[in-house]
């Protein structure tokens, strides 16, 4: 019977309530969203896993406040999916506004983000730009220990709708670096998360994270990216609490950056849309995982390690 509720349960949130955005018109989805996300029902996983993390950083796990924007933010994600199955990618791109710098690069550039959610109309805004978009991302190759079935079906589903989005299959984590460089060389603009906790045998960074705390990234793609020597862009997105609108902001970064440099500013960026955005970040259920140095990681500085 739990397994039979978690299921129903998921149901509800990753396809029935999100599933709107399909047949309604957006403002009337959003309306309702922040409606019924004062319901505890709903996102249920997703909320309870935050508070572990939460109480780790100091946040307060019974705040409703926090709740209620953290379950919209996951409605919203999962509504996403649903707009571009119907829509595609255009009619996704117009449920969020877009500032910064929209000039595009005459050649292939690498664009960070960081995990707050909201990525999908953000890749359709880069596509309308003119961006040849390619998402890295770590294939699902098969059901993850622990998942239902439903909620499976919605993970095969957003990476269906990705695909959509970018026009192409992306590029899969794993050997990527020749990939992702190959796809620069050729025009295009891969997009990779910069906030990736580290992993035993991999090389780290140490980054400033919020709350005075050090924190550790994955430091192979910012490597990359200074070999690469290309055009490097950064993109995140802000909610408007009062209206619920969602803004794209794509930013330029510093050429002529070293190793530090460059995660430094990028962690400048995050911890700005941290303390903007605390309840959209996806990495509540296990925030020490970039606080706790991996055993057997290599630590980088300066581009030598």
């Amino acid at each position: 019977m739990r397994a039979l509720t978690r299921e129903l349960r998921d149901l509800l949130s990753l396809f029935l309530v999100p599933g709107l955005a399909a047949v309604m018109p957006w403002r009337w989805c959003v309306w309702i969203f922040w409606q019924l996300s004062r319901w505890p029902f709903l996102i249920r996983e997703e909320v309870g896993g935050s508070r572990g993390g939460r109480m780790t950083l100091g946040f307060d796990p019974a705040d409703a406040s926090f709740d209620r924007r953290f379950r919209m933010g996951f409605l919203l994600e999962y509504a996403d999916t649903f707009r571009t199955l119907v829509f595609g990618w255009r009619g996704l791109a117009r449920t969020m506004m877009i500032d910064g710098d929209i000039d595009r690069p005459a050649s292939g550039a690498l664009c960070f983000f960081f995990n707050f959610n909201q990525g999908l109309p953000a890749l359709a805004h880069l596509r309308a730009l003119g961006y040849d978009v390619y998402l890295v991302y770590r294939s699902l190759d098969r059901r993850p220990d622990g998942v239902g079935w439903v909620r499976y079906l919605s993970m095969r589903l957003r990476g269906a709708m990705v695909k959509r989005v970018c026009g192409n299959s992306g590029i899969g984590t794993g050997g990527a670096r020749e990939r992702i460089a190959q796809t620069v060389r050729e025009g295009g603009l891969p997009c990779v998360a910069a906030d990736t906790p580290p992993r035993s045998g991999t090389g780290i960074i140490e980054v400033p994270f919020p709350g005075g705390r050090r924190a550790w990234w994955r430091s192979g793609i910012l490597k990359l990216a200074l070999d690469l020597d290309c055009p490097l862009l950064c993109f995140t997105v802000d909610v408007d609490w009062v209206t619920r609108e969602r803004r794209m902001v794509l930013t330029r970064l510093p050429a002529g950056q070293d190793l530090n440099a460059l995660a430094n500013s990028l962690s400048a960026r995050f911890i700005e849309q941290w303390q903007r955005e605390p309840a959209l970040w996806f990495y509540w259920p296990a925030p020490q995982g970039f606080l706790e140095r991996p055993a057997g990681a290599r630590t980088e500085a300066n581009g030598e390690a």
